[in-house]
């Protein structure tokens, strides 16, 4: 008998619930119970993220059975690497490429896994002879190049220019729920030692390391953007990544200009740092892009700490009372408005990082966020790392 909860109500969440909406193991309590009650093997299902918590669960005699779902599609051989011990990519319950897509009748895939679902045309290739990569930045995107380029037997080295790995995940991990994403760069800490990645770190690349090796693979990301109207420069106005990083501490009345992702996120973030918030998003919706199993969590937290939410509002000017902007109204006309607030937050989107190639005469590929005019979410970071390293 598999005990889980599966009455759907509309949103999927109630029943495979995101990161950080509910406890690790939080079906195992009733599978208990019913394990007293039955002779026959009991399985547990639900946020058994790692392999050792699984092996709690046996240990106690909880269960009989582990069952993994969406861990599965992140990583199809946890059984093959429980066994040899190599390092497993743990599921984040991002919900993004799979219970996402199963509300909206869309092809299921996984963000932290290229293959998935095309397992039958797509993996790491062999390698063509003796090969150095270089890999000039260690975000997301390329840590998993050097991971598939060093799977394929290349001597590998990663340079970062900072003293950490991750790159915006660190920062994407600051709000609350949102810890468990650091998964996926602990993954690649596991897994690059043993595959003989060097990393530098506090290493800015130059022409002479890149040309070193036979190729590069630059993923030196993006950076955030700022809004040019009048007062933008004010010492009010600061960026939505410094406040996630911890770089800047604010207090009172907030406005977060951007209500996409980054903005609500951050918007959660500064609500649990004891600030009001208000929201300035030019689209007529807040978080337009946010798996629709999380967003009830953040309209819930909204309300509670009775967030305004300015949609079809653009912004027109920063003054020393705070935001100036113009509304759409429903007939197509705007209508100024006027939102007091002690600082403005830019949140309004990003733009991919330049690297000087002058001087470089190896073959270099551009992946994740800055390898098009349009920055990369996680999924496409992943993706063009793994197709590029997987070309070398």
């Amino acid at each position: 008998i598999q005990v889980a909860q599966a009455n759907h109500t509309g949103n999927m969440g109630d029943t495979i619930p995101p990161m950080g909406a509910m406890p690790y193991n939080w079906t195992l309590p009733v599978a208990e119970r019913v394990k007293a009650l039955v002779s026959v093997p009991v399985a547990t299902v639900g946020r058994v993220v790692s392999v050792e918590a699984g092996e709690k669960i046996l240990e106690d005699g909880a269960a009989d059975i582990i069952a993994y779902g969406r861990s599965l599609m992140c990583d199809p051989d946890i059984a093959l690497k429980a066994a040899t011990g190599e390092p497993i990519r743990e599921c984040l319950n991002c919900n993004k490429g799979c219970v996402d897509a199963i509300q909206n009748r869309k092809y299921i895939s996984c963000v932290l896994n290229a293959e998935n679902g095309d397992e039958a045309t797509i993996a790491i290739k062999p390698g063509e002879g003796d090969k150095k990569i270089a890999v000039v930045g260690g975000g997301i995107a390329g840590l998993e190049a050097a991971r598939v380029a060093a799977k394929r037997g290349y001597d590998v080295t990663v340079y970062e220019a900072s003293d950490h790995l991750g790159g915006q995940i660190v920062l994407a991990a600051a709000p609350p729920r949102k810890d468990e994403i650091m998964r996926s760069v602990e993954y690649y800490e596991k897994i690059l030692p043993g595959l003989g990645v060097k990393v530098e770190l506090n290493h800015a690349a130059t022409a002479e390391d890149l040309n070193a090796a036979d190729a590069a693979i630059v993923a030196v990301g993006a950076h955030d953007v700022v809004i040019p109207v009048p007062g933008a420069d004010s010492d009010k106005v600061v960026s939505s990544w410094d406040v996630l990083a911890g770089k800047v501490e604010l207090a009172g009345r907030v406005a977060v200009i951007g209500g996409g992702l980054v903005g609500t996120e951050t918007a959660e973030y500064l609500l649990q740092h004891g600030c009001e918030v208000a929201i300035v998003e030019m689209l007529d919706k807040i978080a337009a892009g946010e798996s629709e199993t999380i967003l009830p969590l953040i309209m819930s937290d909204f309300a509670e700490h009775n967030v305004e939410q300015h949609v079809k509002t653009r912004l027109t000017a920063i003054t020393d009372e705070g935001v100036e902007a113009v509304r759409t109204t429903e007939d197509g006309a705007e209508e100024p408005v006027k939102i007091a607030c002690d600082y403005v937050v830019m949140a309004v989107g990003s733009k991919a990082n330049a690297f000087d190639l002058d001087g470089v005469t190896v073959p270099v590929t551009c992946v994740g966020d800055c390898s098009g005019e349009r920055t990369a979410d996680i999924a496409s970071a992943i993706r063009t790392a793994y197709h590029a390293a997987n070309e070398l």
